[in-house]
């Protein structure tokens, strides 16, 4: 069983080893240590990365007791000097206490169990089994922050069976043996095996950036720490750019963006009304005739616009009027007739012009991958 110095001490950053094994599995090396300070990739924490010997780390995991590091090249048995990637660590470690102080918080308020967790490189996800409004989960983001500015402790501790068996904890699993417990003084205490940092201050600032509801309950997402500080430096940075491009004070940058959206509003639907009003005036173009008609509007005209062109001139063209517009390679095409039931066409139109679409009996629409003169030639 391989020593875990993680659970010694979480902040250890350089250890010595012995290499026990290092074999090849087809793409890299397995290689186990007598000891390792590497937490493996568990309970729903990625695992740590950096260096045996200066062979780099890509990955850990645990097996029966027993920690494999995914390194890049063999190491030979022997003592290596290994240092952990511990700024890395460090920020997992306080996005997991974060995610402890958050649970516990909802726990405690609402009753609800955390049924789901991911830290990875750059994402934390929780959930819980059960769901919250905008408001609620404020006021736990803010309990949270209290909670940091206190500066608690947080402890660990291996109880006894029997004295796991009088303690009240968090856990996703029922657990009797070798059960670590992570106490968060006066706010958790939950089983974990995971490091984290020794007083809720190390985390620095907690922030839920975003929220949805997820199987029955809420999917929470989360920073802390440094990647906290790192998301608020970039949404400052955008805030502070869109604020460069509008002309307006970071703080009034939402006001001066719901006037742009509001003014692009009308100025759409002015320009959808003005579009119409040329299709009107464009399918007097279309000139009366018993058979088929086929007119070729403008590229990029809107269904809307084409359909206009179609209800217009449609009493004027006695078999079929198709209102083509050239769009992503091929045509975009409005068909319709006062003579012929289109459906019962359409499968054959659409066979012979590498087309796709349908609709009611008077009027179908879709697009064509044929060349404007071979859809001509159909028609006429």
């Amino acid at each position: 069983m391989t020593e875990k110095l993680y659970y010694i001490d979480a902040y250890i950053k350089e250890f010595d080893a012995e290499v026990i094994s290092s074999e090849y599995d087809g793409k890299y090396y397995l290689t186990v240590l007598d000891k390792t300070a590497f937490f493996p990739e568990e309970g729903g924490q990625s695992a740590d990365k950096g260096f045996i010997g200066g062979v780099r780390v890509l990955d850990a995991r645990e097996m029966d007791g027993i920690v494999y590091h995914i390194t890049e090249s063999e190491l030979k048995r022997g003592s290596y000097h290994c240092v952990l990637d511990f700024d890395q660590r460090f920020e997992k470690m306080q996005c997991h206490s974060a995610e402890h102080i958050l649970c516990g918080i909802i726990h405690r308020l609402y009753g609800y169990e955390n049924v789901g967790f991911h830290l990875g490189e750059d994402l934390v996800t929780f959930d819980v089994g059960g769901e919250l409004t905008a408001s609620e989960i404020g006021e736990v983001e803010r309990l949270a922050n209290e909670i940091i500015y206190e500066n608690r402790e947080i402890s660990t501790v291996f109880p006894s069976h029997e004295e796991l068996k009088k303690l009240e904890y968090r856990s996703k699993l029922e657990l009797y043996e070798n059960v670590r417990l992570v106490v968060i003084d006066g706010v958790d205490t939950c089983a974990c095996c995971a490091p984290h940092v020794s007083y809720t201050g190390e985390i620095g600032v907690i922030k839920i950036v975003d929220f949805m509801r997820h199987r029955g309950g809420m999917r929470l997402f989360l920073q802390a720490g440094r990647r906290a500080f790192a998301d608020y430096t970039s949404r400052y940075e955008i805030t502070r750019a869109v604020g460069a491009l509008t002309s307006t004070p970071s703080l009034e940058v939402l006001s001066s963006v719901e006037k742009l959206h509001a003014d692009n509003a009308a100025l759409s639907a002015r320009l959808s009304e003005l579009g119409l009003e040329l299709a009107r005036q464009r399918s007097s173009e279309i000139e009366k005739t018993d058979g088929n008609a086929v007119y070729l509007y403008g590229k990029g005209a809107s269904m809307d616009e084409m359909r206009e062109i179609a209800n217009c001139a449609v009493e004027r063209v006695g078999g079929v009027l198709a209102v083509l517009t050239e769009a992503d390679g091929g045509y975009r095409y409005i068909i319709a007739s006062r003579s012929v039931d289109l459906r019962t066409v359409i499968k054959d139109i659409n066979a012979s012009l590498s087309g796709k679409g349908g609709g009611r009996p008077e009027m179908v629409s879709g697009s064509f991958g044929s060349d404007i003169d071979t859809i001509k030639a159909y028609f006429n």
